[in-house]
């Protein structure tokens, strides 16, 4: 049977399949170390972690570390707002201060802090920031002020065993085509799903100008694959091996066929050979590369700013809720 610990500093995390596990390693170290028992965990690192036995659910959020940071940046919040960004919105360098008055305005706005305080909620609960980082950031802790209850739901599948975990470990890639108006790169995200439930994201600006779509989507597959490569491993490491392929989807025809195609044709010849590692592990039948429909892909969330209703229903889709939906639940 295994059994798992997480130490942060002097915080320390233990998960086992018995309790009888559990008592027997903290009477081990208790023997050696000054300790104390806080129990089942329910508070860990700015983290508010709800289990749900009955339905097999872990609900994770961060409502008082985002009350912490909403307090503390109250005096630029005059209203929430529903969505972090208007639809395409983008921020460019002609939309700068250029005035004094207006640079002396901009100059007393705490943007480190703000940009600190709540990139540690992206990272930790609040995938739907991940966009937006770079986007204003006081439009993005107006949208928190409003949505500060939301956390992700983690878990709820009953078909799920030791033997099938890794298997059911999959992905979500996309990218933009050339939205910055100032360098013309663009945009690619993701997010990596175990059980139904994210577990990865990222939302990351490609460093290089990409010459057409299917570049683009190429590029932000490559780095959606090293993701998927790292939590295969990590999986293996834990004692739960893939038995089959994994799969990532992805809305670009041509770019699925560049993937199960290993001759470039002389359209894609200009993407950069590392890339090539993406049809290498395809051969090998470690991933597959599935079609997924615009509509669906979960991870456009991660590459533009969306109107109202696209934005909250992949939030959706992201399995994450509030705290006010799920019964018994509380803050």
């Amino acid at each position: 049977m295994c059994l798992l610990s997480h130490m942060y500093v002097d915080d320390l995390l233990i998960i086992a399949p018995t309790p009888a596990l559990i008592s027997k390693l903290k009477s081990a170290l208790k023997k050696r170390f000054s300790m104390s028992d806080l129990g089942e965990v329910k508070y860990l690192l700015g983290w508010s972690i709800q289990r749900d036995r009955k339905n097999r659910t872990i609900f994770i959020h961060q409502h008082k570390y985002a009350t912490k940071v909403i307090d503390r940046f109250s005096d630029y919040i005059p209203y929430p707002i529903a969505t972090p960004a208007e639809r395409n919105a983008k921020l460019s360098v002609s939309s700068q201060p250029s005035s004094e008055q207006e640079k002396d305005a901009m100059s007393s706005i705490p943007y480190r802090q703000a940009v600190g305080s709540v990139m540690y909620l992206m990272v930790g609960t609040r995938p739907d920031m991940s966009f937006y980082m770079r986007e204003g950031i006081l439009d993005l802790v107006k949208y928190l002020s409003g949505t500060k209850e939301y956390g992700l739901l983690l878990g709820g599948s009953s078909d799920i065993t030791s033997e099938n975990l890794a298997d059911q470990l999959l992905a979500y890639s996309d990218s933009d085509y050339a939205n910055c108006p100032d360098t013309r790169r663009s945009v690619g995200g993701y997010v990596t799903m175990l059980a139904s439930s994210p577990i990865s994201w990222l939302s990351r600006k490609h460093h290089t100008v990409v010459l057409s779509t299917t570049e683009a989507e190429y590029i932000a597959l490559c780095h959606c694959m090293q993701e998927m490569i790292f939590l295969k491993l990590l999986l293996k490491e834990l004692g739960f091996a893939a038995t089959q392929a994994n799969t990532i989807y992805e809305d670009s025809q041509s770019c699925i066929k560049i993937c199960y195609n290993p001759e470039l044709h002389g359209r894609s010849k200009h993407i950069h050979v590392r890339y090539c590692f993406v049809q290498e592990k395809v051969e090998r039948h470690e991933f597959n590369v599935t079609y997924c429909n615009t509509k669906e892909m979960i991870a456009d969330i991660f590459t533009k700013a969306l109107d109202k209703h696209q934005f909250r229903e992949l939030r959706t889709k992201l399995r994450m809720k509030t705290l006010e939906a799920l019964p018994g639940h509380t803050v």
